[in-house]
């Protein structure tokens, strides 16, 4: 079996002996016959609603089922297809349970080939699997072979859930696994590889070896040296614990347009027996809320909290124009627990105050409209402090003995809000006579 290429920072399997001598559009993987770039072929076009991402697809049947031997492919960049021995329709699409032998395809944006023989896949495949992965969270190679050779999967951390052992009792790579390849773990994860699926038995455990968003350094070695060869059923990644963090609110305006038919009103009437103009002051959309959503991405799970502030417009504006500040700001404390993502809703209070005069001797009747605004996701990004006691890459140690890491922190809000409140107002003398 042939060496797979190194093709930085993830390992690849073996080219073809001659490149693609046509051009593979993007989205495209295309599966010939034989050795050879004229042979009989079936094109998967990720473009193509025939393929949605996140669901397994067969070409079982097909005269190329089991057939293939050389195959080319051009996907985007963190978009990842696995073809597969073995048609299988598991919940999630990063697991490969009774799949047989899979091949990863791993899109950079350019034409890639791959030879099949030489990489011990020909003439078994029938089917697979493309997502979109989020590369920057994390991920890592395990290979059949010593020297990061032979069959392998890739598995993308970011698909799967932190601190639980994460079983691959029944992916044909287990119990199977020579070498590892791990450049991209982001400080502060950890990976422990273990002997048994429920992450018990003998184990081994490796830390990030590069700066957040960065894999200059290569990180790899041969299981053969720490007593795990052909013995990894599960693996389990963590996150170290700061021992203080520090990230700063922020706060984002977004224009939140109103959408048709997203109104409710209340009327407010009254009389004004005096002999002098009355000013009063009524309160509208009493117990009223909508809800604002957040979902944060980052390393350490959060609380974070979403307030909103709404403008008032006079008159009768135009719905269709609307555009108002929607002040959203969301604050993150340390838990004890660890996510790579974690998403909370609050609700925001529209009650509001209407100021207004009416004359004397006279009965008032008024509608207030309150119209509400749909926040598009909206995105912020904001840095975290995080201290440690360990020296982690890209960490700068400080004067009280810990080690300080930055790591960017993303929010994406969205929901309603309401945004305007018009309020109409009619008089009427009162017949004192």
């Amino acid at each position: 079996m042939s060496t797979n290429v190194y093709q930085q920072p993830f390992y690849v399997p073996p080219r073809t002996s001659q490149p693609y001598p046509r051009e593979c559009p993007s989205g495209q993987i295309i599966l010939f016959r034989d050795n050879n770039w004229g042979s009989n072929s079936l094109t998967i076009d990720t473009n193509s609603p025939q393929y949605p991402s996140e669901r397994f697809f067969s070409f079982s049947g097909t005269s190329m089922q089991d057939q293939a031997t050389w195959l080319v492919f051009n996907l985007p960049e963190n978009v990842v297809c696995t073809l597969c021995n073995n048609v299988v329709q598991n919940a999630n699409p990063a697991d490969f349970s009774n799949a047989g032998v899979c091949v990863d395809l791993i899109g950079n944006g350019q034409t890639q080939t791959i030879d099949l023989k030489a990489y011990g896949a020909n003439d078994c495949l029938s089917g697979g699997i493309w997502r979109e992965v989020d590369s920057d969270q994390g991920w890592f190679q395990l290979f059949y072979d010593i020297n990061e050779s032979g069959t392998f999967a890739t598995i993308f951390l970011s698909e799967w859930s932190t601190a639980k052992p994460i079983s691959i009792a029944k992916w044909w790579l287990q119990d199977q696994a020579s070498s590892l390849n791990f450049p991209c773990l982001t400080p502060p994860q950890q990976l422990t590889l273990s002997d048994n699926a429920d992450g018990s038995g003998q184990s081994m455990t490796v830390g990030a070896s590069n700066p957040f968003g960065s894999w200059n350094t290569q990180a790899a070695v041969n299981l053969t040296d720490s007593g795990m060869n052909d013995k990894v059923s599960s693996f389990t990644y963590s996150l170290v614990s700061p021992v203080k963090t520090v990230i700063s609110s922020v706060s984002v305006n977004v224009a939140a347009q109103i959408v048709s038919g997203q109104t409710f009103t209340e009327t407010i009437s009254g009389t004004n027996a005096s002999s002098e103009v009355l000013t009063l002051t009524d309160t509208v959309a009493v117990g009223k809320s909508v809800q604002i959503s957040n979902t944060t991405t980052q390393q350490y799970e959060t609380t974070a909290s979403i307030s909103a502030t709404v403008t008032a417009t006079e008159g009768v504006p135009d719905v269709d124009s609307i555009q108002t500040s929607l002040t959203a700001s969301f604050s993150v404390t340390q838990t004890t627990s660890s996510s790579q993502t974690t998403s909370t809703t609050n609700s925001v209070d529209l009650q509001q105050q209407i100021t207004f005069n009416v004359p004397p001797h006279s009965s008032y009747s008024g509608i207030a409209t309150i119209a509400i605004g749909q926040v598009p996701p909206t995105t912020v990004t904001q840095t975290g402090s995080f201290y440690y006691k360990q020296n982690l890459p890209g960490s700068i140690k400080q004067s009280d003995g810990t080690y300080l890491l930055t790591m960017p922190i993303t929010v994406t809000i969205n929901g309603e809000v309401g945004s305007s409140v018009q309020f109409n107002i009619t008089s009427t003398p009162l017949n004192l006579a």
